[in-house]
């Protein structure tokens, strides 16, 4: 008669799946999400809605801030591609227009956002108006501790294009 044994380990990861299996319930086992964006889209979308809905409910039109993460001859034109997506959504616009020209930074190191969130925090602004989350943050995590951020305080990210379209 054999016994089934666990065979040895010769390296780190094998050691550590094998823990896993002895310890772990088939439950507890983390469901790895494919592709956060859809989520991530619903998340962002609702707070829009939200905040559309709160806006019609005082019979007020939202404000937003356009905001830009561009080099200096690109940003003349998404800003007015930004400012041709609120007027399609019936929002007014600030006029001052948010940018930074550098490229990839944390989040609180870029003075245009920064510039952003300060104007939606005196109340000169509703929510945020991007062109790509790319321009938030091309990091999944960050951009998601920034839309949460944003929801808790009650403001909202609005996109030019949604994080699903590629």
């Amino acid at each position: 008669m054999t016994a089934f044994t666990e065979p040895q380990h010769n390296n780190w990861m094998d050691r550590d799946n094998a823990v896993l299996r002895r310890w772990s319930s088939r439950g507890e086992q983390p469901v790895w999400e494919t592709d956060p964006l859809p989520r991530l889209l619903g998340f962002r979308t609702d707070g829009v809605r939200g905040a559309e809905v709160g806006a019609r409910q005082r019979q007020r039109t939202l404000k937003v801030v356009r905001y830009v993460q561009t080099p200096t001859f690109e940003a003349a034109a998404q800003f007015e591609a930004l400012e041709l997506v609120a007027c399609a959504r019936h929002w007014r616009v600030r006029r001052e227009p948010c940018l930074d020209l550098d490229g990839p930074a944390l989040l609180e190191h870029r003075p245009g956002l920064s510039a952003a969130k300060r104007l939606i925090r005196a109340g000169f602004a509703d929510g945020l108006l991007a062109p790509r989350y790319e321009h938030i943050s091309p990091n999944l995590r960050e951009y998601e501790r920034f839309l949460k951020d944003m929801a808790d305080h009650g403001w909202f990210v609005a996109l030019a294009l949604p994080e699903t379209s590629r």
